[in-house]
């Protein structure tokens, strides 16, 4: 369903160096989250799920800042969060058929290094967020 939101999404025939696909010509890394970080939730209590909703390119900073280092990226993804567990293929449907992939966010983070300290870094990114509602 995500390759007929955009006609301009070609699928790599293999996994090569983090690039699950191309959207208009860049290559994306596709990632799949089951939430958008203790660190979100806490900062935003319980409007957490409001707040994602409503900022996107947020959920997409605090992924990228509270990624592993060990697993460290900055390329451009396209984050799928689960913000409830069990959701119905319905509700990925649906959620699939409302995501913007004409509208890509410009995205600042910053890294703390374990040996080389505290880097920022720019990227692009989509987020899909999925719910019970």
């Amino acid at each position: 369903m995500i390759f007929e939101k955009n006609k301009n999404i070609i699928p790599t025939l293999s996994h090569i160096g983090g690039v699950d696909f191309f959207i208009n010509g860049i290559s994306f890394d596709q990632k799949v989250s089951r939430s958008v970080s203790d660190k979100f939730k806490k900062d935003f209590r319980d409007n957490w799920k409001i707040k994602a909703f409503k900022n996107l390119g947020l959920v997409a900073k605090y992924l990228y800042e509270q990624q592993d280092e060990g697993r460290f990226g900055s390329s451009p993804r396209l984050c799928i969060v689960y913000l409830d567990e069990d959701i119905s293929a319905i509700v990925i449907k649906n959620s699939i058929k409302r995501m913007d992939l004409d509208e890509l966010l410009e995205i600042t983070f910053a890294f703390k290094h374990k040996n080389t300290g505290e880097r920022t870094y720019k990227t692009q990114a989509f987020v899909v967020l999925f719910a019970k509602l």
